[in-house]
Order: structure tokens, then sequence, then C-alpha cells
């Protein structure tokens, strides 16, 4: 039987960073990282679903909450890629140091966007699954807020809005702190196999992102796909999506294994 347990750590200062570790029951080297998206957390159906597919192949998984998401630290209204990206970096650190030699990275949405940056700076990571990732954040907010919602932003500091069915509030500094990331940039230097799967009917991010990000890459045909799936949205709804997007990440992260 699997194995899963739960570790709370510290890899940014003050803040309890909570990560479920599961095992199969034979000894092994290589793990999966599972990053969740905005507003979600470690226990996604995306997660658990391919948690439990990779432990039956013999492959460990680990799964976080991200800063003020789930069961880890953190104010909401201060969520920052930054912040994520340092505890993502130090849950790498953590699992080399507990005997994992061979890491593949999975991201879903924002964490899509973390797992960019955070594949730009680890070379050493086996494969890159991003899942309708979010490759360039600040025109989505340039669209849905406009320019003045964002000089409002700013000036006031706090944006408060909905998302399914939430009140979510943010400082300005969220959105400054995107800026700082040329994401297309860090793209362009991946030497990672990556694969990118999206829905052509995705409203929250387009899947010209993806397109863009797929023709960015400087990766050899063999070493990186994008799977364009019809009618499917941002969140795979329809079962049948779902399991493509599912079936297409786990065999990419299979083939590199």
């Amino acid at each position: 039987m699997p194995i899963e347990q739960a570790f709370t750590e510290q890899f940014c200062p003050g803040e309890n960073t909570v990560f479920i570790l599961a095992t199969p029951p034979a000894p092994t080297q290589k793990i999966v990282l599972l990053i969740h998206g905005f507003l979600s957390n470690k226990n996604s159906d995306t997660n658990l679903d391919l948690s439990k597919f990779f432990i039956e192949k013999g492959i460990a998984t680990v799964r976080l909450d991200l800063y003020a998401h789930g069961e880890s630290d953190g104010l909401f209204l201060q969520l920052s890629l930054s912040r994520c990206l340092l505890q993502v970096s130090g849950l790498i650190a953590w699992i080399k140091k507990n005997g994992y030699e061979k890491i593949a990275l999975v991201g879903s949405s924002f964490g899509g966007l973390i797992a960019i940056h955070t594949a730009a700076k680890h070379a050493d990571i086996v494969s890159l699954s991003l899942k309708c990732p979010v490759s360039n954040y600040p025109p989505l907010w340039q669209k849905w807020f406009k320019e003045d919602g964002l000089a409002n932003w700013k000036e006031r500091n706090k944006l408060v809005f909905f998302s399914d069915n939430r009140r979510v509030t943010l400082e300005y500094g969220f959105y400054s702190d995107l800026l700082q990331y040329p994401s297309y940039q860090d793209a362009a230097h991946l030497c990672i196999p990556t694969l990118i799967v999206h829905g052509d009917a995705d409203e929250d991010v387009p899947v010209d992102q993806s397109l863009r990000l797929f023709e960015t890459l400087r990766l050899d045909a063999s070493r990186k796909r994008l799977e364009v799936i019809s009618g499917a949205d941002h969140g795979f709804e329809k079962p049948d999506d779902f399991n493509q997007m599912v079936h297409h990440i786990e065999e990419w992260v299979m083939r590199f294994f």
C-alpha cells in the first residue's frame, strides 16, 4: 500500500509550507512534484489523480500548498510569484536531500507559471508538464481590470474581486511582482523536455498564450509537445477532457523517467 506523510517546513523564514509526500511500497529515486493553481490546493482533482497513477507505477509524488493556500501559512493578500518560487525551490532542495535523484515537475495554471520559472533555474529537472499554464500573467490582469482598475489598485494597494464565488483581496505587490518575470524569455532558455496541455475553450487563460509559449521553446521536436484539447475549458470539467489531459501528462512524465 502507498504511504502518505504530511510535512511542515519553513522554506521562507517564519512561513510554514505544508506538503504531502506519497511513496510507493518499493523504494524509488523518482518523484513527481505537483504544483496547483490559483485558489486551489495540494488536493486538487488533477494532483490526486496524477499522484494515484504515479504511485501505481512505483514513482513517488509530492504535492504542496502554495503560500496562503490550503494549510500553508500566509495572508492571501500578500501572495506573490516570488514567494511561491522560494517555496518550490526550497521543496526541491528538500526532495534532493531525502534521496530523490530524478524529479519531474507538473504545474497547473498559476502553478504552470511557477513551474516555468522553476525549471529555468533547475536544469536537472527530468521533465516539465504544464496544464493550461499562465505563460504571461500581467496582460490578463490588464484585460480584466483595464487601465483605470489597475491605477485604482496601485493607488489603494488593494484589489477586491470574486473568483469561484470566493471574495479575494490582493495587494498591488502581486501585480508589480509579476512584472519582474519575463516568462517567455525564461522559457526560451529551457533545456528540459516540455509538454503543454491546453483547452481551446479556456476563458481564463487564452490558448494563444500556450501557442506562443510552444513556439518560444528552443527544443527539438522530440522534446516538446503541445496538446490542444478541442472544446476543453480551463478546469477540464468534462470527464473526457479531464481524462485526456491527465493521460497526456502521465505519458510525458513516464517517457522521460
